[in-house]
């Protein structure tokens, strides 16, 4: 099933997230230096993720939790979203080592690829499209971090 126009943003968004997982995997692959790696994960949080997760608890939440079958769904993205909040807040820690950043890159991949697979499919087909074209979903001009971040760590 082709994605609906109304929720392709947040798919763009999700593809700028697991770049940012791919990346820390190659930065982690070539022994990158591991405050560069964190730095570059906590400026996609506060530029790219943190806003993305604001905009799904604001607007995806509330639609799926007035159907019966999106309430596990939504309890589902609650809780990863509070699970990587927890990790981020690790991140701005002493003592962050190759293994957190795996392992969060590795919970937010799984979290994108459940939304993009799971949630939105379902989303279409039990929300009335007239429903789903009630949701105002944020786009701008924005370039995400892994686009922009000067030390190409990865590399």
């Amino acid at each position: 099933m082709q994605r609906a126009d109304v929720l392709q943003p947040l798919s763009r968004q999700h593809k700028a997230a697991l770049m940012t997982c791919l990346l820390i995997r190659k930065g982690i692959s070539k022994q990158a230096s591991v405050a560069v790696m964190t730095d570059f994960f906590l400026q996609c949080w506060e530029k790219d993720l943190a806003p993305h997760f604001k905009e799904e608890e604001e607007q995806i939440i509330p639609l799926l939790q007035k159907h019966e079958a999106g309430k596990p769904l939504a309890d589902t993205i609650l809780r990863d979203h509070d699970l990587i909040r927890t990790a981020i807040t690790h991140l701005s820690q002493a003592h962050v080592n190759e293994r957190l950043l795996e392992d969060l890159a590795d919970q937010l991949e799984q979290h994108v690829r459940y939304e993009e697979r799971i949630v939105f499919q379902s989303m279409q087909e039990f929300i009335p499209a007239q429903q789903l074209l009630q949701l105002k979903i944020h786009e701008d001009d924005h370039q995400p971090v892994c686009n922009l971040y000067s030390n190409h760590f990865w590399e």
